[in-house]
């Protein structure tokens, strides 16, 4: 992941899964309380609900006050429970997906 002084970037590609419990260590070490996903640094498994790894993140991320914008251009390309997922997770305020990756950076950074 890069680091900014106001969020970790993940990779734009996985190519090593990273464990929640990584990126909130990764998060306290460096004071970093945002961090900033492009689809293509999530794995397969994020996008299928069943796996848990969606919730587990999220849920990680929310327990310890870090904030993620993740950048999904076309959620519509993805299942029902995911679009949902997205539309709870955006209304509850944690976790947001964007559609556009400054609109994203922009919410993290607070402006």
């Amino acid at each position: 992941m890069n680091v900014t002084a106001e969020y970790f970037e993940a990779p734009v590609e996985v190519t090593t899964p990273f464990s929640p419990q990584d990126l909130v260590a990764a998060c306290f070490e460096r004071g970093v309380w945002n961090v900033l996903f492009d689809e293509g640094s999530l794995s397969p498994e994020f996008f299928d609900l069943s796996s848990g790894l969606a919730g587990e993140i999220v849920q990680k991320l929310v327990n310890y006050g870090i904030r993620a914008g993740i950048v999904i251009p076309d959620v519509a390309t993805h299942s029902d429970s995911f679009r949902s997922f997205v539309r709870e997770s955006n209304r509850t305020g944690q976790a947001r997906f964007f559609t556009d990756r400054a609109d994203a950076i922009s919410w993290l950074i607070g402006t």
